[in-house]
């Protein structure tokens, strides 16, 4: 089948990332100013699936800019084991597509109810979960039908990055975010033709990155499984090489993330090290880079700043990963055993 709804979904993003940026800029200065006043000392994040991988990218930004530490924050804590956790003044970010899942609502019940300053970002409107936070930041991507999230997830990063570049006065980063949409356009029409010989036929594979790509990584992996039935492993290139790096071989590939200047010796040494065990890389990148045995290129394209450009690998990849799993025989709207809404304890 062709034009699956992931990939019409995801070819939604650019236009809704222009109709995010023109509302969130109304919301969010008054977001901010309450930050600022309340000054919380750490963040904690509260998230399951594609959701926790965006929790995930906030935890690098809020660390990267407002020198903010953020921990990921079990759910299970409080709705299986009733646990209150000690949080006052905290900022606690919950992330959820439906809003509906107990285990997201009892967490977040808990954390404000001991002093937390609650804030959530949801795609539903009218959800139980923006109804328990002190303060929703709508997503605003519309329905998603595709069991796997594509839109959601890009624009659950790129309100992330409007409220930091609030929170923090970033005038560049902001501009650079408004700037976004119009690249993110161009993402559909990166080649991957080079690329889909070395994943097409194997049932297993790295995805390697550094910094914000890590999370991306983590939510790449994650189609590569459910939309692909490619058992896929996220490892960050420093974890990659405490060990991981042992089962390379020809027949488990790797896909890196590119990442910016300061995770360039990282990337470097983790490539070199997958090429020495004759594994296949495959380098999703903006630079010019030589060819080399065992590395092929897909050129994703340049973000206006670097903490955008992890957004245009998940955006890039998402056609692909449809298009991969139709070689593989399967249909990438329908994973097996898996539904859109899923509502865990």
């Amino acid at each position: 089948m062709a034009g699956s709804l992931l990939e019409s979904e995801a070819g939604e993003t650019p236009a809704l990332a222009a109709r995010q940026f023109e509302r969130l800029s109304a919301v969010l200065p008054a977001l901010a100013q309450l930050l600022e006043r309340t000054a919380p000392p750490m963040a904690a994040t509260i998230a399951r699936g594609s959701s926790d991988h965006a929790a995930d990218y906030a935890g690098y930004l809020f660390g990267l800019r407002l020198a903010l530490a953020t921990a990921s924050v079990p759910p299970s804590l409080s709705s299986v084991y009733g646990r209150a956790l000690r949080l006052d003044k905290a900022l606690v970010l919950a992330i959820s597509q439906s809003g509906e899942s107990p285990d997201l609502l009892a967490a977040v019940e808990s954390a404000r109810a001991n002093g937390a300053l609650t804030l959530g970002l949801v795609n539903q409107p009218g959800s139980p979960l923006g109804r328990a936070v002190e303060v929703e930041v709508p997503i605003g991507a519309g329905p998603e039908h595709a069991v796997a999230a594509s839109k959601t997830f890009v624009l659950c990063l790129t309100a992330i990055v409007h409220l930091v570049a609030a929170w923090s006065r970033d005038s560049e980063l902001l501009k650079a975010l408004e700037a976004l949409p119009a690249v993110l356009g161009r993402c559909g029409a990166v080649d991957w033709k080079d690329a889909a010989g070395i994943l097409s036929a194997g049932d297993g594979c790295f995805v390697v990155a550094r910094g914000p790509g890590l999370p991306v990584a983590r939510e790449i992996a994650l189609k590569l499984k459910e939309v692909c039935g490619i058992h896929a492993e996220a490892l960050s290139a420093a974890e990659l090489l405490h060990g991981p790096v042992a089962i390379a071989s020809p027949r488990l590939p790797a896909i890196v993330l590119g990442g910016d200047d300061a995770t360039q010796a990282s990337l470097g040494e983790a490539i070199e090290r997958l090429r020495a065990a004759n594994a296949k890389v495959l380098l999703l990148s903006d630079r010019d880079r030589d060819r080399a045995p065992g590395l092929t290129v897909v050129a994703v394209g340049a973000a206006p700043h670097p903490l955008l450009q992890p957004l245009l690998a998940a955006q890039a990849a998402y056609p692909f990963l449809a298009a991969l799993a139709r070689t593989r025989g399967r249909d990438p709207d329908r994973p097996p055993h898996l539904e859109k809404l899923t509502r865990t304890l």
